[in-house]
């Protein structure tokens, strides 16, 4: 049994692969509390969250469809969670005064999920390094990352991002002929790994 935030996996299911053994997403807890819930295509992208109120006593691999993801996705009106068990899954929306549920059938995986901790803990040590060279890290309104990203997508797959010590973030479009730069809205400090990031790089990969 395990009991997360759907809004969480419905985010995952974007970054899977389309062939075995990217194509599914891990859902398993954490000795420290909590899931983790983690997806990747082939080394090309990786996302991994931890929803701290979620419980669990299985680890699983689990093959997203249409009417799971939809179901599951993260709404501003409501709060949404998962409850899986067996191959059914259980999605409620939890509303100020009602609350609904839907059941959704899905299939597990049987490949072993990629071994993502052991290149996560390669990161987070290069993160810390980096760290003590740069004090600052700049925050930047989504809103202008997504709209400079979709721009430069109708001209090419590829683009660059650089951003240093709290200044711009420049987006770079591959052939060098366009750049964009977004302003960031403050400078903070560097916000530390977070803990349970550093936890999930140690776990030993899951087994189906």
């Amino acid at each position: 049994m395990l009991n997360c935030n759907s809004a969480l996996l419905a985010i995952a299911s974007e970054f899977v692969g389309k062939f075995a053994p990217y194509q599914s997403i891990e859902i398993t807890p954490s000795p420290t509390g909590g899931i983790y819930i983690a997806s990747t295509d082939n080394g090309k992208v990786a996302c991994l969250a931890h929803d701290p109120s979620g419980e669990g006593d299985e680890s699983i691999i689990l093959l997203p469809n249409s009417d799971l993801i939809k179901a599951s996705r993260g709404v501003k009106t409501a709060e949404r969670s998962i409850s899986i068990n067996g191959n059914m899954a259980i999605v409620t929306t939890h509303r100020k005064s009602t609350s609904e549920s839907k059941e959704i059938p899905f299939h597990r995986s049987t490949s072993e999920f990629p071994k993502l901790a052991g290149a996560i803990k390669d990161c987070i040590a290069r993160w810390d390094e980096v760290g003590k060279s740069s004090a600052t890290a700049g925050r930047y309104d989504i809103t202008y990352l997504q709209r400079a990203i979709k721009s430069l997508s109708s001209i090419n797959s590829s683009v660059t991002l650089h951003s240093f010590d709290g200044g711009p973030m420049r987006i770079q479009e591959a052939s060098e002929n366009i750049v964009i730069l977004v302003m960031p809205q403050v400078a903070l400090p560097i916000p530390p790994v977070p803990d349970w990031l550093r936890n999930y790089s140690q776990k030993t990969p899951s087994m189906v």
